[in-house]
């Protein structure tokens, strides 16, 4: 092999380290909001402290909003 063709090599695989680099970074974030989204739905906080009076269908309004931010749609009543 050339040297010009090992340097394309090279590059070649660079490029494709890098791109492998940015897919995990953005599955990463992706992963973390799930996380995040989850945590709302299981925990009694944040969601208790923005409904002081504890009425659990704002409670899954909540939820619901923040589940269409993150996924895109409406959740199923108690499927999600």
């Amino acid at each position: 092999m050339s040297d010009l063709a090992a340097y394309f090599a090279a590059q070649e695989r660079a490029r494709t380290a890098y791109e492998r680099y940015n897919y995990a970074g953005a599955a990463l974030e992706l992963a973390r909001i799930k996380e995040r989204l989850a945590e709302i739905k299981s925990q009694h906080e944040p969601l208790a402290s923005m409904n002081p009076e504890g009425n659990p269908l704002a409670r899954w309004k909540q939820y619901a909003a923040a589940f269409y931010v993150v996924v895109g749609r409406m959740p199923e009543r108690g499927a999600e």
